[in-house]
This record gives structure tokens, sequence and C-alpha cells, in this order.
């Protein structure tokens, strides 16, 4: 008889990290490029509700209207990098667990998202992503379980900020995605990577930026 592993219990919510400076975009912000007329924020956030209950915004900035109304944290001060939003999150909502994504993730499909909840299960702490299998792993769009909260104090605490850390954690996990699916890690940091982006000619910044 095959034994079937339940998944953990408890809600997911999606969080989506607003709080880069855009330096190398050229200091306008990354979340509000506009893509056939929706901002990538609102993309991203779109998507998300297609899986998760909730969404929170992490970080600082302007929002589009429609998104104004969503919960926001800001970022845990003297943090840097994804753990200052992701921390957040976890000290705003204890007993949630977390699909966390960046602003600047354009391609990003409801595939890969089920795909992260599908690997997750009881005494998984995160699911973050190995690409190309070949060790370098994904922090963002990734799956961080409620009971990944102490590893991440852990962090803040001894100074630690880069989340590819977490990988000898046990409990954390780094799956190889489908090829299917891979392109919906792919993210823009700066101006050749946007034009390089398969719908560049669909994007712009709005006026104000």
């Amino acid at each position: 008889m095959t034994t079937v592993i339940p998944p953990p219990v408890g809600p997911v919510w999606g969080c989506v990290l607003i709080g880069g400076r855009s330096r190398r975009m050229g200091s306008r912000p990354k979340h509000l490029i506009l893509q056939e007329g929706c901002s990538w924020a609102e993309r991203t956030v779109a998507v998300l509700l297609q899986t998760v209950e909730q969404v929170v915004i992490a970080g600082q900035g302007v929002l589009p209207t429609s998104l104004t109304a969503l919960p926001r944290v800001a970022d845990i001060a003297g943090l840097g990098g994804p753990l200052a939003g992701i921390l957040a999150a976890f000290r705003a909502y204890p007993g949630v667990s977390w699909l966390v994504t960046a602003c600047d993730q354009p391609d990003i499909e409801e595939e890969a998202l089920r795909w992260l909840l599908a690997c997750r299960h009881v005494g998984i702490m995160a699911v973050m992503p190995d690409l190309n299998n070949d060790g370098r792993i994904e922090p963002l769009l990734a799956y961080y379980d409620q009971q990944c909260g102490h590893l991440l104090e852990e962090m803040a605490a001894t100074g630690q900020r880069r989340m590819s850390s977490l990988r000898h954690a046990t409990g954390v996990i780094t799956p190889q995605p489908p090829a299917i699916i891979r392109s919906c890690w792919r993210n823009i940091n700066t101006p050749e990577d946007l034009a390089a982006h398969p719908a560049a000619m669909l994007c712009s910044f709005p006026k104000a930026c």
C-alpha cells in the first residue's frame, strides 16, 4: 500500500517583494513597469490569487490604485535583500506559510505556484528551486513554510543576509522544476534584461516614473 504524506496545515498566502531600490534599472520602480496596460505588480498579484487566498505586499513604494487595499508590511530595519521583506511577513502573520515572489519576475504562471505547493509536505521548511541542477538556488518564487520562521530569525540575529544560506538547513529542499515552467523564474534587473525580454515591445514605465 502506498503511503500518502499529508500536506502541512494552515493557510498559504502570497508575498510580493517590492523593496528593492532598482539601482540597476536606473532608479525607476520595476513593480510599476507596464505590460499591455497592466503593471508587473498587478499581474503578479493576479497570478498569486489564482492559488492563494491572500496576498501581502512587502516593501515601500507607490502602488497602482488597484492594489492599495492589500495588506502591506515594511521591510525589517537593518536588514537587506529579500530577507528584510520575507521576515517582515513572517512576523506580521504568524501561522501563515508563504509563496514569495519578486516584483521583477513578470513571467510567473499558476503552474509554477502549483508545482511549488506540490513539493511541500510535513517536515519541509522551504522549497527553493535549483533551476539548472548546478547548486544555484532561487530564493524568490519559492515556498516558505510557517515553521521556517525560526530559521529566518537566526539569519537576522547572526548577520546572515543571503537567503541561499538556508539550503543546508534541515527541511529545506532544492528540487529542479520541469523544463516547461523554468522561464517563470526569469527576473529583470537591468534595462538590458528588459530589452531582451520576449515582451519588451509591450513594456513601458508610467509617465510619472
